[in-house]
């Protein structure tokens, strides 16, 4: 056995090796992306697949050790990720909800994005749905919903219209308990179906005919039906009427029949159930 013991400029030689050998990596891993692009483009896929692109992040951080934080980890591979999207899609920009321009939702959406994703500053919720009308590749970052908001961007979603956004995502997926952002939570939207990730949770949004409608109430009709949900935020319609955003765990079809069975339970105080999209459970904080 060898007891030599490298020195600094083996070292570095090394890690030129390694350097090298991880570049060709990413240039195969982006020859691969030109492949799946190619085949998207005969089914009519869409390049946003966020349940898969949850599943890599998930297995990756699954397999890591070593010194290198988990959060760090994720930034890698999902600068790779954005940085292969215009190989997909054309014009992809991402919309940011920043009401009182808030710099801390812009940096959770470049963490997620990418260093050369275009990131728009929106101060309004309409201007992101702008945004999004407008590009059909354009990502929305939105502000976590909360009572008596001025504006409330989620209650626009709450309708079965075509081309409606809908939430895919939730971040941040990978939380840095030593980074600023640790305490801040996005909604994302796009123009994209959500799909299963394996562990999500959907987003729900009641329409009642009362403005006040109790909780617990609804909590029973929803127990009756096999269904659960925690309330987010209201957003009150006039005098007679209000909306509710809940959270449930699974993934929550569309068309799952137990939304119908919740609307003719009570018919006189819940006028609607639309599933306004899923997102994949974010991963625990880096305990490093």
């Amino acid at each position: 056995m060898s007891d030599h013991t490298p020195s600094l400029a083996d070292l570095r030689r090394e890690i030129d090796v390694l350097d090298d050998q991880i570049l060709d990596l990413l240039r195969r891993r982006a020859e691969a992306v030109q492949r799946v692009a190619a085949v998207k483009r005969t089914t009519g896929d869409g390049f946003l697949r966020p349940s898969r692109e949850a599943q890599i992040i998930r297995h990756l951080i699954g397999r890591h050790r070593g010194a290198l934080p988990a959060a760090s980890v994720s930034r890698i591979w999902r600068e790779m990720i954005a940085a292969l999207y215009p190989l997909q899609a054309t014009a992809v920009k991402v919309a940011v909800h920043a009401p009182n321009k808030s710099a801390a939702r812009w940096d959770l959406a470049r963490d997620w994005y990418g260093s050369t994703t275009p990131l728009q500053l929106c101060t309004t919720a309409n201007a992101v749905m702008r945004a999004i009308s407008a590009q059909p590749a354009a990502i929305g970052v939105m502000a976590q919903p909360e009572d008596g908001e001025k504006e409330s961007w989620w209650p626009q979603l709450a309708t079965r219209s075509p081309g409606t956004p809908r939430v895919i995502a939730r971040l941040p997926f990978v939380p840095n308990p030593h980074g600023r952002l640790a305490e801040l939570d996005a909604y994302v939207i796009a123009n994209a179906a959500p799909e299963e990730s394996g562990e999500d949770r959907s987003l729900l949004v009641l329409t009642m005919t009362e403005s006040a409608p109790s909780i617990a109430r609804i909590s029973t009709l929803l127990a009756q039906v096999g269904l659960d949900g925690r309330a987010l935020a209201q957003h009150r319609r006039g005098e007679d009427g209000a909306r509710i955003l809940l959270e449930s765990d699974g993934f929550l079809a569309a068309d799952d029949p137990r939304l119908a069975a919740l609307i003719a339970a009570d018919p006189k105080l819940i006028d609607d159930a639309v599933v306004i999209g899923a997102y994949a459970v974010p991963l625990a904080a880096d305990p490093t």
